[in-house]
């Protein structure tokens, strides 16, 4: 089953509208009206029908995905209405997959990381081979298919990352690998992208990246439930312009998914529509290839199962205000 989100016009302007379909070629169908219509059917009014729909199915997939099984059970509802009453007419134009609740990311391929350590003339650490090592980002700065990503003004560097998007469905707390996939949902495609100039210099005071990190991801086109993948099999490709800069297996990750969600929930709670990247596949981001992004270059991740996830790069913003270097005042 896959997931998806496309925007709607409605009474108070557009609206999200979670959709599901087997196959995305053969058509998607709209989740909260096959509820409303099959809540009719048993007697319910058009007002009841309305109101109870857009409860289990809201237009956050986060919020949906946290009301468990009565949202999945509505999901596979419209998949099995034979009525097709529900249907969306021609191909709909779909945005993010997942608004997450909270998003993390960590570093599981080894060869991505140690790359970029040995460029910077630095010893890897022995630390990201102990624990798979992860930072929180911005889940309030996701971007869907063919949305133009932002380019902020005090970065010359913008890179792409392509990554396993985890999507969390079940709440959970210090989890075993084997139990941790019983709280995953699906895996969708993630980009997150980074400003490599400003994320090098910030991270020289010690703490996890911010405005190198923070003002972009994207996701989508849809959420594929994990039992139609195997999430250590999959083929990850990116092209910019059409080239392709990379073609990787996620076998070649040294932490597993079950791995990242346990580390996840050690100490506290995983919760459904939260988000855990895998970190960039080996040779996923210009980086490591000595490349550079230009504005206006089209970014298309491919992930075996997926989907395309396209975004085009903006133009430099314009310089507003940037802070001026302080005089130190300690002894």
């Amino acid at each position: 089953m896959k997931l998806a989100r496309m925007c709607a016009a409605g009474p108070d302007g557009a609206e999200a509208r979670i959709l599901v379909a087997d196959d995305p070629d053969a058509g998607w169908f709209d989740v909260r009206q096959a509820e409303r219509l099959r809540l009719q059917r048993r007697g319910a009014t058009p007002a009841a029908a309305r109101t109870i729909a857009s409860a289990i199915v809201p237009s956050s997939m986060a919020a949906a995905l946290g009301g468990g099984d009565a949202f999945l059970d509505a999901a596979r509802g419209a998949l099995e209405d034979p009525s097709g009453d529900a249907r969306v007419d021609g191909a709909p134009a779909l945005t993010n997959a997942l608004d997450p609740s909270a998003y993390r990311d960590f570093m599981a391929f080894d060869r991505h990381f140690s790359t970029g350590y040995k460029l910077l003339g630095r010893e890897v650490p022995d630390v990201l081979y102990e624990l798979p090592v992860s930072y929180f980002g911005n889940p309030l700065a996701f971007f869907g298919p063919e949305d133009t990503v932002p380019w902020p003004h005090y970065t010359r560097r913008m890179d792409y990352e392509l990554e396993l998007g985890i999507v969390i469905g079940r709440c959970g707390a210090n989890l075993t690998p084997d139990e941790a996939l019983d709280h995953v949902v699906g895996l969708t495609i993630l980009n997150d992208f980074s400003a490599r100039d400003i994320q090098g210099r910030e991270m020289q005071g010690g703490l996890g990246p911010s405005k190198g990190k923070h003002f972009g991801c994207a996701t989508g086109p849809w959420i594929a439930t994990l039992d139609e993948l195997d999430p250590h099999a999959l083929r990850m490709r990116a092209r910019v312009n059409g080239e392709t800069l990379c073609d990787a297996p996620s076998s070649e990750a040294i932490w597993s998914l079950g791995e990242l969600v346990a580390f996840a929930s050690q100490g506290e709670r995983v919760q459904p529509g939260m988000l855990l990247g895998s970190g960039t596949c080996n040779g996923g981001s210009t980086f490591e290839l000595g490349r550079q992004l230009e504005p206006g270059d089209v970014v298309e991740l491919e992930i075996e199962g997926l989907g395309v996830l396209r975004n085009v790069l903006g133009q430099p913003q314009e310089e507003r205000w940037w802070p001026t270097a302080k005089t130190a005042t300690g002894s």
